[in-house]
This record gives structure tokens, C-alpha cells and sequence, in this order.
């Protein structure tokens, strides 16, 4: 069972929540460029991605035909923020590269603004 304590003062995070969210390279898995425990770390380790991970973890068609956001439905399902996955999930399914990347970063931090 996934436990999650919150500040409601602020919705962040207060303790680390597992599973980790953790971004592997998608040509070697066993290679891992950074994983986060919350959303908080998740915006400090973001920079450091490289933009093909994140792209990898945002949007792809998986075997089936299906779409799969591991990013979203970890901020959406083990973080409990709904809004923010879909707005995630959204920018994954329409931009690319680097500006994905730019994008994403920004959209985290403002989050905490929004708050």
C-alpha cells in the first residue's frame, strides 16, 4: 500500500513517497540519469535530463497501440496532483526535443507558484 503524507498548507510532499519516479535511458534501461521522490526533487533534477528520457517518459505508443505517460501517471496516481498530470500528459503528447524539456521544467516550477 502507497502511503502519502501531504502539507495541506502548501499540497507538497512532506515525506518521500515510493515508489520513486526514476528516468532510464530508453536504449538501456539499466542506465538511470536521475529519479525523484517528490515533486520538489523532481524540479531539481529535471535540468540534469537528458531531453530524450524525458520525452521517452512523457509520450510514447507502446505495443498495443496504446499511449503511455509514465510521467503523468506517476504526478497523477503516487502524487495526487490530477491537474498537473493532465497538463504534463497534454505538452508530452504535443511538443518535442527541448522544448518539451524547457517546457516541462517550467510547468513544475510554476506549480509551486500557483500554489
Amino acid at each position: 500500500m502507497l502511503k502519502q503524507q501531504m502539507d495541506k498548507s502548501t499540497r507538497q510532499s512532506v515525506k518521500p513517497i515510493s515508489p520513486p519516479f526514476i528516468f532510464r535511458d530508453p536504449n538501456s534501461p539499466e542506465k538511470i540519469y536521475g529519479m525523484a521522490d517528490t515533486l520538489k526533487e523532481l524540479a531539481e533534477i529535471l535540468p540534469y535530463i537528458p531531453y530524450f528520457s524525458i520525452e521517452f517518459h512523457t509520450y510514447r505508443v507502446e505495443i498495443e497501440g496504446t499511449i503511455s505517460s509514465d510521467l503523468g501517471l506517476w504526478i497523477r496516481y503516487i502524487l495526487g496532483l490530477n491537474s498537473l498530470a493532465d497538463k504534463v500528459e497534454q505538452i508530452g503528447a504535443t511538443i518535442e526535443g527541448l522544448d518539451l524539456k524547457d517546457k516541462l521544467i517550467s510547468l513544475i516550477n510554476a506549480h509551486f507558484l500557483d500554489e
